[in-house]
């Protein structure tokens, strides 16, 4: 079961996204960043609790505050992100189209890629203090090791 760990409301409040953009557009990113930057971060074990936790809307003390205060800010800048980079695009049976509306401009590439990394810079802040946090704080699910190390969903 895929699971979105923010409710897309809260993309559109946190980002330069707007209110009317098709969850189904975007949907695939959040799940990308949860399964490409947060499971990495957090092992599996730590994400299957979470997820399972949100799910059962059971998140307390230190797990409620690693999803508040840490999960949902890098998923939301970096879905953002992610979508910036494809949203004008749509595949269909015809092709790849490029969507316009009537009376807009759409931005340049360089335009869309200098807005993403933006809001990137913005998630990479998150999952650095999420690492900080992940290192003070004594969860059994998580598994401290050196080598992992994630970078808006690349291992370094």
């Amino acid at each position: 079961m895929e699971v979105l760990l923010v409710r897309t409301s809260e993309i559109t409040a946190f980002t330069p996204m707007g209110g009317n953009v098709d969850i189904d557009r975007y949907k695939p990113c959040i799940l990308n960043v949860q399964n490409m930057v947060i499971e990495p971060i957090l092992g599996k074990y730590l994400y299957a609790k979470i997820k399972t936790d949100f799910v059962n809307d059971d998140l307390a003390g230190d797990y409620l505050n690693l999803y508040e205060s840490y999960l949902k800010p890098i998923i939301r800048h970096q879905a953002f992100a992610e979508y910036a980079e494809i949203g004008s695009y749509v595949v269909g049976n015809g092709g790849i189209f490029k969507f316009s509306q009537e009376n807009t401009e759409v931005v340049s590439k360089d335009e869309a890629q200098y807005l993403a990394g933006t809001e990137r810079s913005k998630a990479q802040f998150y999952i650095k203090r999420c690492e900080d946090w992940l290192k003070e704080t004594n969860l059994p699910e998580y598994k401290r090791t050196s080598e992992k190390k994630v970078s808006t969903g690349w291992f370094l």
